[in-house]
């Protein structure tokens, strides 16, 4: 098992959701949940990611947060019952389900679970607002090796299949701006690109690159299983 908040878990509390845990494969492409539906169910990714997407009414979408083994996937659902993003799985992985109610259930119930939760949404919280500074402020650049950083952190190797497309519509941002500086990475070493395959080759680089907000964010997820 490698979801840290399941894992952050005392031995005892573990116990108490284990029986309820149902494994499950996650395709690259599933939407878990569309905006206002109903939450029946959240998941606790393993590998992979999932995105958070926020749209107009034109049908324009923004990703607003991504989600890998840091995290659960429909945390809303210990506040309310429905969700107010779009969630689609980017990089394809495994994860546990859970029923929503079985969730709100022992989160009242268990003390250990509560504060770890509650600890998430925070950061989870963080992360929307510090990616919000982040598509109004920094460039392209900026923006694209923050996302490879987190997508890297989410992955369960160098590789990250997404193409530039997909790319350049979660970051709100031209096809053609995110080919340019995918296009400057490759040409310094940084990552391969290829029939929608990126690899990362020096991540280094795309650390001292990238802004302050992915630091900002990996920090507030760090604080989680305290």
């Amino acid at each position: 098992m490698k979801n840290r908040i399941l894992k952050a878990l005392s031995s005892k509390d573990y116990r108490v959701i284990a029986p309820h845990l149902k494994p499950i494969s996650l395709a690259k492409g599933r939407v878990l949940y569309e905006v206002g539906e109903k939450i029946a169910e959240v998941f606790f990714l393993d590998d992979g990611m999932v995105s958070y997407l926020s749209g107009t009414a034109d049908g324009e979408t923004l990703e607003v947060s991504v989600i890998g083994n840091e995290g659960v996937v429909g945390i809303a659902a210990i506040l309310g019952d429905s969700t107010a993003f779009r969630a689609v799985v980017q990089i394809a992985g495994h994860a546990y389900s859970v029923k929503r109610d079985i969730l709100r259930r022992e989160f009242k119930r268990c003390e250990g679970l509560n504060r770890i939760l509650l600890h998430y949404t925070n950061a989870l919280v963080v992360q929307v607002a510090q990616t919000a500074v982040c598509n109004k402020f920094h460039s392209v650049q900026e923006r694209f090796c923050r996302w490879l950083l987190m997508a890297h952190d989410c992955s369960a190797g160098d590789t990250v299949s997404l193409t530039q497309e997909e790319v350049a519509r979660v970051l709100g941002s031209r096809r053609a701006s995110v080919s340019v500086v995918a296009a400057g990475f490759q040409k310094k070493g940084a990552i391969r690109y290829s029939r929608g395959v990126i690899r990362i080759l020096d991540r280094k680089f795309l650390e001292s690159s990238s802004c302050e907000c992915y630091e900002t964010i990996a920090a507030a997820h760090s604080k989680v299983d305290i």
